[in-house]
C-alpha cells in the first residue's frame, strides 16, 4: 500500500511537530516522546496479503505534572496518491447511510434508505465531511468509505464506537487527503494517565469495486474472533412468562423446528408490573429475573431449550437506566444527568465497568448463556459533552468507549466462546472496533415491524454487505418463503412466534421446520464473497427482480439467490457469474426442484445463468459447485 500511516494534532495550541520530539521505532510501530513527558504511541498493523494497514494512537503522560492541551486529534491525516499523473482523472467517493430515525421505520420508503450507497464526485479542493448522529458510530452514517479512480480504489473505515468524524479533499490533482478521528478533543492528561482514540483501516485495491469490497470482507473476517459456524441461528421468544416459553419450546421440538439458540429478548427482568414486555423500557436498571413471571428464574426455560437442542441467548441493556429503578436509587453517583426519560450509566468510571462485568457474568454463569445480546437505546453524546470538565473536552467519551471495549474484551477473555451480539437500537454501533469484538445480529430495528416488506430487507443487503461479512437477518412472517429467504444472513433469527401471536397452524410449523433445514444448509455461504447481481432498489409498485450471489473461491462453489417481486412482469432473468474458473465444469442445482444442470465456467461467466420464476412474489436459490 502506498499510504504512510500519519496523524496530526495540536499540542499547547500549536501543530504537533518533530523538532522537539524523540521518535523511536518499536515493535508496535513508533513512539513520539516530548521533553515534558507526553508520549504518543502510533500502533500500526499491516495486512500485506490484503494490501491494507490499520493504525491507532495512544497518549500517555509519563510526568508528574499535567500535560499541555492536546486538541484537534486526527488519528489519520494521510495522503492517497491515486495515479502518477491523475490531474484529469475523475475521483468518486462512495458513502453509505447508517441506521435512520426511529420514525422512519413506520414507512417502507424511508426504511429502504438504510445502508444505501451514495456516489459523490470529488473535484479539486472540495471537502466532503461526515459524522454520525448522537454518539453512536453507525447512527445516520456508516463509518465505511470508498474512493475510486479509474480501476483503482481505496476503502477507508473508522474504528470508534462513539462520535467520529471523517473528511476527504482532493489536493494537487492526484492526491486525496483523508482525515479521521474523534469529532471533538481538547484535553490535558493527568499524571500517569493513558488513553486511546480512534483507529483507521485503509485497504487499497485494483480491479472492480466488487473485488475491493470482497477483499475488505475477507479482512474483516480475519480480524473477527468468531468463525462462521459459530454465529447464532435462533428462534426468538419475547414478552412471555415461563409457561408460554415452555409451551413454545415444546411445540418447536414436537414439530421438528430446529435451531441452534433459543432467544429471549426484552421483558424478562424487573420487579413485577405490567405483564409481558409492555413496560420493558421502564425496568432497565432492575436487573433481576422477574419473579412473578419466571418463578424458577428462567432455569427451567434454559433446561427446556437445552433438551430441545438449543443454546441460550439473552438480551440486556446495561448502559441505560430508568429513573426509580434499583440501580438508579442505589448509585445515583454512577449516572449522567437525566436525558429525556432515561439516565445514562457512567461507563467511563472503572468501578461501573467492574460492576457491569460482575453482573453480566452472574447471569452468564447462572443461565449458561452462550450468546449475550447487548442493546443500547439512547444517544450518549449530549451526556458526555455537557459533563466534560474544564480542559477535559472529549475525555468522558474517550473513557466511556475505552471501557466499553474493555468490558467486551474481558467477557470474551473469561468466556472464549461467548458470542456478543452488538445491538444499539438496531445496528447503531457498527464499526471496525466493534466488529473485532461483536456481531451485529439485529442490524436494524426495521426488523421490529412484523409486517416489514421483504423487498426493503433485500435492498438493505446490497449496501450493508459491501463491508460487513458477519451480521444477522430476522423474519417475522410464518409460512412466507419469500420473506424468510429475503432475510437470510450469516446469523439468522426465526421470529415467527413470539409474545401474544397466535399458535401457528400445522402447515406453518411444517414450513418453519423446512426453512430451518434449508437455512442450515445455506448458512456457510452467507459470510463469503458477495456479488450484487441485480439491485432495483425499493419502490411502492414492487417492480423488478433482486439477485445476489455468495461465492467460496477456495471451495469453488457458491449460491445464487433471485427474487421476483410482486409487481414484476418479467419471468426470466440472466446473471453473469464472474470470477469462476473458465475451464471447469460446474453443476448448478435448483434447491426447490432438485433439478441439476451442468455448465462450463466460461459459459456462466460470459453468457450467464438463466433464471426463470413463473409466479410473482417468488424466489429461487441455486447451489453451484465445480466438479
Amino acid at each position: 500500500m502506498n499510504i504512510t500511516p500519519q496523524f496530526s494534532l495540536n499540542y499547547k495550541g500549536k501543530p504537533f511537530g518533530l523538532p522537539s520530539v524523540t521518535v523511536t521505532n518499536t515493535g508496535y510501530g513508533r513512539e513520539y516522546r516530548l521533553p515534558d513527558g507526553l508520549c504518543i504511541e502510533l500502533h500500526i498493523e499491516e495486512y500485506k496479503e490484503y494490501n491494507a494497514a490499520e493504525w491507532s494512537l495512544w497518549f500517555e503522560n509519563k510526568s508528574e505534572n499535567e500535560s499541555g492541551l492536546i486538541s484537534d486529534i486526527c488519528d489519520c491525516d494521510a495522503l492517497w496518491c491515486f495515479a502518477p499523473d491523475g490531474k484529469k482523472t475523475a475521483v468518486t467517493l462512495y458513502e453509505t447511510t447508517g441506521n435512520t430515525s426511529y420514525e422512519s421505520y413506520l414507512y417502507e420508503d424511508q426504511t429502504a434508505t438504510e445502508f444505501s450507497v451514495h456516489e459523490r464526485s470529488l473535484p479539486l479542493n472540495l471537502r466532503r465531511e461526515y459524522r454520525p448522529w448522537g454518539g453512536r458510530s453507525c447512527s445516520g452514517q456508516m463509518p465505511f468509505f470508498e474512493l475510486r479512480a479509474k480501476d483503482r480504489g481505496l476503502i477507508a473505515a473508522v474504528g470508534w464506537s462513539g462520535q467520529w468524524r471523517a473528511s476527504f479533499v482532493r489536493e494537487d490533482g492526484d492526491v486525496i487527503r483523508i482525515k479521521t478521528g474523534l469529532e471533538y478533543t481538547s484535553f490535558k492528561l493527568r499524571p500517569g494517565e493513558r488513553v486511546r482514540t480512534s483507529s483507521i483501516l485503509l485497504l487499497e485495491y485494483e480491479g472492480s469495486r466488487v473485488d475491493g469490497s470482497n477483499a475488505f470482507r475477507r479482512l474483516i473476517k480475519k480480524r473477527s474472533p468468531y468463525k462462521p459456524e459459530e454465529l447464532p441461528f435462533a428462534l426468538e421468544g419475547m414478552g412471555m412468562n415461563t409457561e408460554k416459553h415452555l409451551f413454545h419450546i415444546e411445540n418447536f421440538k414436537k414439530h421438528g423446528v430446529k435451531a441452534g439458540y433459543y432467544w429471549i429478548d426484552a421483558g424478562w427482568y424487573g420487579k413485577g408490573g405490567e405483564p409481558g414486555a409492555s413496560d420493558w423500557y421502564k425496568q432497565v436498571g432492575n436487573w433481576q429475573v422477574r419473579p412473578d413471571e419466571h418463578p424458577d428464574g428462567l432455569l427451567d426455560v434454559v433446561a427446556a431449550a437445552r433438551d430441545a437442542g438449543m443454546k441460550f441467548l439473552l438480551w440486556m441493556e446495561p448502559e441505560r437506566v430508568y429513573p426509580g429503578t434499583d440501580l438508579a436509587i442505589a448509585h445515583p453517583e454512577w449516572l449522567y444527568p437525566l436525558d429525556g426519560f432515561y439516565l445514562l450509566l457512567r461507563l467511563d468510571f472503572d468501578e461501573v465497568r467492574e460492576y457491569l462485568f460482575d453482573m453480566i457474568c452472574g447471569f452468564i454463569d447462572r443461565l449458561d448463556i452462550k450468546c449475550f445480546r447487548m442493546d443500547f437505546n439512547m444517544e450518549p453524546l449530549q451526556s458526555w459533552r455537557i459533563t466534560d470538565e474544564m480542559y477535559r473536552g472529549g475525555m468522558n467519551e474517550i473513557k466511556y468507549v475505552m471501557n466499553l471495549y474493555k468490558l467486551w474484551d474481558d467477557l470474551r477473555a473469561k468466556y472464549p466462546r461467548l458470542i456478543i451480539d452488538n445491538c444499539a437500537s438496531g445496528g447503531r454501533r457498527i464499526d471496525i472496533e466493534s466488529l473485532k469484538r461483536t456481531v451485529p445480529v439485529w442490524k436494524t430495528d426495521a426488523y421490529c415491524e412484523p409486517t416489514r416488506d421483504p423487498d426493503v430487507v433485500q435492498t438493505q443487503i446490497f449496501g450493508f454487505n459491501r463491508f460487513v461479512p458477519y451480521s444477522g437477518g430476522v423474519c417475522k412472517k410464518p409460512g412466507d418463503t419469500y420473506a424468510t429467504r429475503s432475510a437470510y444472513a450469516p446469523a439468522y433469527v426465526g421470529s415467527w412466534w413470539w409474545t401474544d401471536r397466535p399458535t401457528p397452524t400445522e402447515e406453518q410449523f411444517d414450513h418453519m421446520a423446512k426453512m430451518c433445514g434449508e437455512y442450515r444448509t445455506l448458512q456457510p455461504y452467507f459470510s463469503c464473497d458477495f456479488y450484487p447481481l441485480e439491485n432495483p432498489g425499493w419502490s411502492p409498485d414492487h417492480g423488478g427482480w433482486a439477485a445476489y450471489r455468495y461465492d467460496r473461491p477456495d471451495l469453488c462453489d457458491g449460491i445464487v439467490m433471485a427474487f421476483r417481486r410482486s409487481g414484476s412482469n418479467c419471468e426470466t432473468s440472466r446473471y453473469k457469474l464472474v470470477n469462476l474458473e473458465p475451464e471447469k465444469t460446474y453443476s448448478v442445482t435448483d434447491i426447490d426442484t432438485k433439478e441439476e444442470k451442468r455448465y462450463k465456467g466460461k459459459d456462466l461467466i460470459n453468457d450467464g445463468l438463466t433464471v426463470t420464476i413463473s409466479e410473482r412474489y417468488q424466489s429461487k436459490i441455486f447451489i453451484y459447485k465445480a466438479i
